[in-house]
């Protein structure tokens, strides 16, 4: 019978993957635990030599005969062989410790090896899921996913595997001495054994499943929290810091009562199997005392089977505990296999093919889409763009402007229909090229924790620092950043917060200066700015339209007066399209929020 859960054997099969680059230096390993192993089963023979042949006087006596014997040498006094097994009680002592550090040490280290390749592969997967995924997800949990629940696997290998092996060959080196020196007190020791796992299954199931649910309410804690930290300008702005501080105690304390639950069982359990080892303890010292009594066996062979009983039992006990832990980390370990296992509904298909240039002309065909089944967000929506041309997407909120934008770069497929660039449906181009024709300039420019010039770079890793004043002056921010403390290096904060909003738009368009896509992308780029501010941005991404195939939603429709052309959206669906002077010409939609607008300014 398996020592753990059948339930849980996938699990630990798919950690397994990870240590075969590593069995060799594993087997390596292995070799030091042995001899500490083996070091360990030595450790009680001086102190029986010491009472059935030192202490009675034993050595002395038998000295004139030749002496007495500890392993192979021979002592003629009592001050010899005493001084002798203290110094063979040291080195097994010192042996022992040198081998079981030095397996520690080579295992914690492969652990750690396969920590590290399990984490990069989650984060890769993270990174390469398609939206859809991260939408329904809280970004706290993928981090906690990453930075927490990944260590299972190193804690299945290193508190796992290793302990089980160290534990079984104990287990099976203790029974075979034991066996040698009574075959009675060895089958009263061992008796405990079904209880012992009896107690393992019993808990095994609750622990697995206490396990998961405090990992996943750690996860709802940082998640909080992190939501909580990262909107803290909106909290302090609304005056919302106890609500705040009370929706993160409410998480917390639910954390705690799942913390306890797992603890308790945890307790109970530990309480459970020491309670069995004492009873086989107890019956043993009884009836080896009384074969002492007897004369059977030697006060020394005593002291030496309750020494090896201790050694039974310790890997007995370690064996229930690392099932345990064992399906406490499987519950984490679980939680990264449910990453790792997602299916990008936007991958590559086999006969992918790079697109290497593009003249910037799209075109989509009868294009359906939904976020959540049955609710339709884009309806049989087809259009064309000539290369070159800038259009505008304007309608209301929910109308669909961002999603058609979002379909372009494949951050989502569509449920019907097909996008073609020149003539090619771009799920036939390889994702990682696709992207690389379009640049993208959003409402909000996310920065990254770095400095000016790095966040400009990250449109184009390889750029040289020309290429970066470059394009920092056609988006107009060459000046602001001079004047900042450190020019181009200064940092801008975490999400550029130490910048202004319209200096973050600046940097925003210069990455795309930078990367210089024939295809653009713009999502609301001047919503968030001040009118004379959005006068200066609109100048910089008039610029960059220049040439480019550009699409731009907005709802503001003084910046697209002069688009080639402006499609309308309503409820999934384009019910105008044309070019402004068009649209104005008669009672629409598109006049309605001209005219709306125009009101508000007067």
């Amino acid at each position: 019978m398996p020592l753990l859960p059948i339930n849980s054997m996938n699990v630990y099969r798919r950690v397994a993957q990870y240590y075969k680059p590593f069995t060799g230096q594993i087997i390596f390993s292995l070799f030091f635990v042995l001899a500490g192993i083996g070091m360990n089963l030595l450790k009680p023979w001086p102190l029986k030599y010491v009472i059935d042949h030192i202490l009675p006087g034993k050595v002395s006596a038998e000295s004139g005969s030749g002496g007495s014997s500890f392993l192979t040498f021979d002592f003629t006094t009592t001050q010899d062989a005493l001084v002798f097994v203290c110094l063979a009680l040291v080195a097994i002592f010192l042996l022992s410790g040198v081998f079981n550090f030095v397996s520690n040490l080579l295992l914690v280290k492969v652990g750690l090896r396969a920590l590290l390749k399990v984490r990069t592969e989650l984060y890769a997967a993270l990174q390469n899921l398609p939206l859809m995924f991260h939408d329904q997800r809280r970004t706290g949990d993928s981090t906690v996913r990453v930075a927490y629940d990944s260590q299972a696997v190193q804690s299945i290998f290193n508190k796992g595997f290793t302990n089980v092996f160290g534990s079984l060959i104990t287990l099976v080196a203790t029974f075979i001495v034991m066996w040698r020196m009574s075959v009675f007190l060895t089958l009263l020791s061992v008796a405990i054994l079904p209880l012992v796992v009896g107690v393992i299954y019993y808990f095994a199931d609750r622990i697995r499943k206490e396990s998961m649910d405090l990992n996943q309410e750690e996860s709802d804690v940082f998640s909080t929290a992190s939501e909580g930290l990262g909107n803290i300008r909106v909290t302090h702005a609304f005056g919302r810091e106890e609500h705040e501080v009370n929706a993160f105690q409410k998480q917390a304390m639910e954390s705690l009562q799942a913390n306890l639950k797992l603890t308790f069982t945890n307790v109970a359990s530990a309480l459970a199997i020491s309670t069995v080892m004492a009873g086989g303890t107890a019956a043993m010292i009884y009836f080896g005392a009384q074969q002492v009594i007897s004369g059977t066996i030697s006060l020394g062979d005593l002291t030496v089977f309750l020494a090896y009983l201790s050694m039974l039992y310790q890997p007995l006990e370690a064996l229930s505990y690392t099932a345990w832990a064992l399906e406490g980390a499987a519950s984490g370990a679980q939680r990264c296999f449910e990453v790792l296992d997602q299916t990008d509904e936007t991958k590559d298909r086999p006969n992918a093919v790079a697109l290497t240039s593009t003249t910037g002309a799209i075109e989509f065909k009868n294009i359906s889409f939904a976020y959540a089944k049955g609710t339709p967000v884009l309806k049989n929506i087809s259009f064309k763009i000539p290369p070159g041309k800038i259009i505008a997407l304007v309608g209301g909120t929910g109308s669909g402007k961002t999603t058609i934008l979002s379909l372009i770069p494949r951050f989502y497929d569509p449920a019907d229909g097909g996008i073609f660039i020149d003539n090619t449906d771009i799920r036939d181009l390889q994702k990682k090229s696709l992207r690389a024709q379009i640049s993208i300039v959003l409402q909000d420019t996310i920065l990254l924790n770095a400095t000016i010039r790095e966040n400009i770079a990250y449109g184009k890793l390889n750029a040289t620092f020309e290429e970066i004043v470059e394009a920092a002056k056609g988006a107009q921010a060459h000046e602001f950043i001079l004047n900042q403390p450190k020019g181009y290096d200064t940092p801008v904060g975490e999400r550029g917060l130490r910048l202004s909003v319209g200096q973050r738009q600046r940097i925003g368009i210069a990455r795309a200066f930078l990367k210089n896509s024939p295809i653009l992308l713009l999502d609301e780029p001047t919503s968030a700015l001040d009118p004379s501010t959005e006068r200066e941005i609109m100048a910089s991404m008039h610029a960059l339209m220049k040439g480019r195939t550009s699409l731009m939603v907005t709802h503001r429709i003084s910046t697209i007066m002069n688009a080639d052309l402006i499609l309308v959206l309503k409820d999934g669906a384009v019910v105008e399209s044309g070019t402004a002077t068009e649209l104005l010409a008669h009672e629409g939609t598109f006049k309605e929020l001209h005219d709306n607008q125009m009101a508000e300014k007067a």
